[in-house]
């Protein structure tokens, strides 16, 4: 594990205890809001492991806690995507066109 996923688990971890939900319910229910198509599987050994999850479907997260959850968990994608989404990078895949524009915009 790296510094940053035990920084994750510790915010899960926190805000368990502040709603009363185990880690697994408040990973569980975070990832339901997660855009796309998310499937978690279920590693649950006893069945009391498997209740505990399944209840997470019945919690709602506050939009803070979820806030905290996206951006601890956020990735920088690095290089090339900071590149290119930057307005050097933008320039260049424009042909120039980009600073251009910027110049004429209204204020």
């Amino acid at each position: 594990m790296n510094e940053r996923n035990i920084a994750i688990a510790r915010l899960v971890v926190d805000i368990a205890k502040k709603t009363g939900c185990t880690p697994s319910q408040v990973a569980l229910a975070w990832l339901r809001t997660r855009p796309g198509s998310i499937v978690p599987i279920l590693g649950a050994r006893r069945l009391s492991q498997l209740r505990d999850n399944l209840n997470s479907l019945d919690i709602t997260l506050p939009e803070e806690h979820l806030r905290k959850l996206d951006e601890a968990s956020r990735i920088d994608l690095g290089f090339p995507h900071n590149f290119l989404t930057g307005p050097i990078g933008r320039d260049r895949l424009l042909g120039g066109l980009y600073s251009r524009m910027a110049e004429h915009r209204e204020p």
